[in-house]
């Protein structure tokens, strides 16, 4: 919320600038103590707190840059053209990273990420981007943001869709490698796969979304692949049994996700007014992100109580009827 905050009142080549040059340098610390071998477990996870924090804050920056350089009108293909660079970044970022450790050791991997920071600082200061005009008075912009977020509609039922789709990606993120591995008997290898396959399927329907179709009910599209898709998958995939099977759900999961997640924030930034775009994407952010930690807990427990495979199927389940008592109301059906 309060990087949000930032991004709807500082200059935005400043404040990118600013995190990006704060990230490579969190991550620059830790290349050195792994490399002199000071690292410790409590230092990891001090170091792990502290260089989520300008990537994290850079998220509300990025995605309300978008509406700011794109037409009303190629609003949809600007988001999809964005979560398309994102995916195809965290595939090569999975592989090229994982090569560059095996070839050159842990350390060599945060030199990686501290490049892409420093890469960032440079293409930031370059690129043209909008003024932002000098806030009078940034007193209550916070609580203002939260407000507009979560005190109206359409945009309380689309940051609820966001959160329940933060606990379907926290449930494929945190039980596919497990079930891979315990109910397919396969490797870590073609355990990575599986997200793969998803990745794949996403950015595919990113692309189609970006250059050959918009929806002219994009409110009703959006509920049915909530409503079907999100948690249908997730259902899918915990009932498979066969490695095949399983790759195949995974890319329909992704074909519907990348589907659902574009139309969600196109519509999400569509229904924000230009001055609060940054703090409505901090909630957005915050809303998918929140999820994880809330959605680990939950997977914790059923995991314990039932099987990896019958808790993915729970988790589908909840949000299959999360979206749907949030999706079928007019006020996402409507737009």
């Amino acid at each position: 919320a309060w990087a949000g905050s930032l991004a709807d009142h500082i200059d935005p080549r400043r404040l990118g600038t600013g995190l990006f040059l704060l990230s490579a340098s969190g991550f620059a610390v830790t290349a050195v103590l792994v490399a002199t071998d000071v690292m410790t477990v409590p230092l990891a996870m001090l170091c792990g707190f502290l260089t989520a924090i300008a990537p994290s804050m850079i998220m509300p920056l990025m995605q309300a840059l978008v509406p700011a350089i794109t037409p009303k009108d190629q609003l949809m293909q600007g988001v999809a053209l964005q979560n398309l660079s994102m995916m195809v970044s965290v595939i090569a970022g999975v592989f090229l990273g994982g090569a560059v450790i095996q070839a050159f050791g842990v350390a060599a991997g945060f030199w990686l990420v501290t490049l892409a920071g420093v890469l960032g600082v440079a293409k930031f200061a370059r690129m043209p981007l909008p003024d932002r005009a000098p806030p009078t008075d940034r007193r209550g912009a916070i609580r203002e943001g939260v407000r507009l977020g979560l005190g109206t509609e359409p945009l309380r039922s689309l940051l609820g869709i966001t959160a329940v789709f933060g606990l379907a990606i926290a449930t494929s993120t945190l039980l596919l490698p497990e079930f891979a591995r315990d109910v397919l008997g396969t490797e870590s290898l073609a355990a990575s796969a599986l997200n793969v396959f998803m990745s794949l399927g996403m950015m595919t329907t990113s692309m189609l979304l970006a250059t050959r179709w918009t929806p002219t009910r994009p409110g009703m599209v959006l509920t049915f692949f909530s409503v079907t898709v999100i948690g249908g998958g997730l259902i899918a995939i915990g009932s498979s049994r066969e490695y095949a099977v399983t790759a195949v759900f995974c890319v329909m999961w992704g074909l519907g996700g990348g589907i659902g997640m574009t139309l969600l924030r196109t519509l999400t930034q569509m229904n924000t007014p230009p001055e609060a775009m940054g703090r409505v994407m901090g909630l957005s952010m915050m809303a998918q992100n929140g999820a994880f930690p809330i959605g680990a807990a939950l997977l914790a427990v059923l995991v314990s109580a039932t099987s990896v495979s019958t808790a993915m199927i729970i988790a589908g389940v909840i949000c299959s009827c999360g979206t749907g008592l949030i999706a079928l109301r007019p006020h996402v059906r409507s737009l």
